[in-house]
């Protein structure tokens, strides 16, 4: 191996320490909350965050013991998911979509491999579930919002399939009834279309939100440090990533009474939970201002993330309808990039994690994608970007040889000139100078 190449290889392998070692002592700031902006405590005192804290906290570390759920479930306590890719059921109690599996993933390459959970109920280890609701502001008491253990009633036999929204229903006895729709796509998304019926004789104020809730850290955490693994969230194109360390290092919001960062998304944002290679992610109607809350109860190690949209007034014998978003699947690439680029989710596949130098490696993954569409084999087409990638640079690397062989042309002329100037540098500077031109 020659000088040249030498230098190469030690400027590349410097240059990626200096970065490394920039990234580790200069991180990346965090997203600034704005202190003006408008938050449901100017409309009424802290007990407005009720319905978003945990009602049972547990002692820390506390795990509930296994429950097998193939086993038949209480009657009508259930409501069935069966999709294309995924299957799983709805707890009628709170309205819960805490059972994901993927039909398309299994833990193992065993034949008996169990499919890929993503979201687990109460009552077996680390919970980790959704749910949906609405802050009491003005005109109703925190017992007439539902919560995450309300008893909601659906009609019986209903199945949640693609081509199959359900409805389930609760009537609060004091003149508001509250509706929740929850429909499927083909793929990983779901819509949850929220909706309240004012009866009563006068105005209500209320405010929608959306609740992931993860009882405990994952336990295949990979911790490896160029890989994210915690808490997403876009808000108004700032994407912002914190390990679950990172959220029990937050400071103690009073508002919340928990370990808490949040951000008032203006106009377009998302919030949740990411893997290795899954992710549960609450993707409000973009283009409305929402609360995007990150936080940790401790005494009940509970990792929260809270999407909460603006208070919504309900007029006496009217009712309104309000529709969020949840993705709770893998991190495929095709199906990420449909999402953003087709039904507005803006900044979607940067929930994937592109490493440090995103800018050469979101282009060459979706490069290489391409050539697997047409190939249909990784292996070739990781040669065949290979071949394209050398193509591309030979004009520089072309230009690189050439140069490199007029030096080596020239060394023969230039140990003669070192002979002849003998020890004056002046002479020898001055010659080579004109060898060169």
């Amino acid at each position: 191996m020659d000088d040249q190449n030498k230098n190469l290889i030690l400027a590349t392998v410097l240059s990626f320490v200096v970065i490394l070692v920039w990234f580790v002592v200069f991180p990346p700031p965090e997203p600034a909350t704005d202190p003006n902006a408008a938050t449901l405590e100017q409309t009424q005192d802290g007990s407005a965050t009720a319905s978003l804290t945990p009602q049972a906290e547990a002692p820390a570390g506390a795990t509930a013991p296994a429950v097998d759920l193939s086993q038949p479930q209480e009657e009508g306590a259930r409501i069935e998911i069966d999709t294309p890719h995924i299957a799983g059921s709805i707890a009628l109690a709170g309205a819960r979509i805490d059972d994901i599996q993927l039909k398309d993933y299994l833990t193992t390459q065993e034949e008996d491999a169990q499919k890929v959970t993503v979201m687990r109920p109460t009552g077996v280890a680390n919970p980790f579930y959704a749910f949906y609701g609405w802050v009491p502001v003005s005109g109703v008491e925190a017992a007439g919002v539902p919560g995450d253990d309300t008893p909601w009633t659906a009609a019986a036999g209903q199945t949640l399939t693609v081509d199959s929204p359900v409805t389930l229903t609760w009537d609060n006895g004091a003149g508001l009834t509250y509706t929740r729709q929850i429909a499927v796509d083909e793929d990983y998304m779901f819509t949850v279309t929220q909706s309240v019926r004012n009866t009563t004789q006068s105005a209500v104020a209320l405010r929608p939100y959306g609740v992931l809730r993860r009882h405990g850290e994952p336990t295949d955490l990979k911790n490896f440090f160029v890989l994210h693994e915690g808490m997403i969230r876009m808000s108004d194109e700032n994407l912002q990533e914190e390990s679950y360390d990172n959220l029990t290092d937050f400071d103690i919001d009073p508002r919340e009474r928990a370990n808490a960062d949040r951000i008032e998304v203006a106009n377009s944002g998302w919030i949740g939970f990411t893997d290795h290679y899954w992710m549960s992610i609450l993707i409000p109607d973009q283009g409305t201002p929402f609360r995007s809350t990150a936080k940790y109860y401790a005494s009940a190690d509970i990792y929260q993330t809270d999407a909460v949209l603006p208070v919504t007034e309900v007029a006496a014998g009217d009712s309104v309808t309000i529709s969020t978003r949840l993705f709770a699947g893998p991190k495929e690439w095709e199906t990420i990039r449909k999402y953003e680029n087709q039904e507005n989710v803006p900044g979607f596949l940067d929930a994937i994690d592109w490493g440090w130098f995103f800018f050469l490696t979101k282009p060459i993954f979706a490069v290489l994608h391409w050539l697997n569409s047409y190939i249909g084999n990784m292996g070739w087409s990781i040669i065949a970007l290979t071949v394209l990638l050398k193509a591309l640079l030979f004009p520089l690397a072309y230009k690189s040889y050439a140069s490199m062989a007029k030096m080596k042309e020239l060394q023969p002329e230039m140990e003669k000139l070192k002979e002849r100037a003998g020890d004056d540098r002046e002479k020898l500077q001055r010659e080579m100078m004109a060898l060169y031109k």
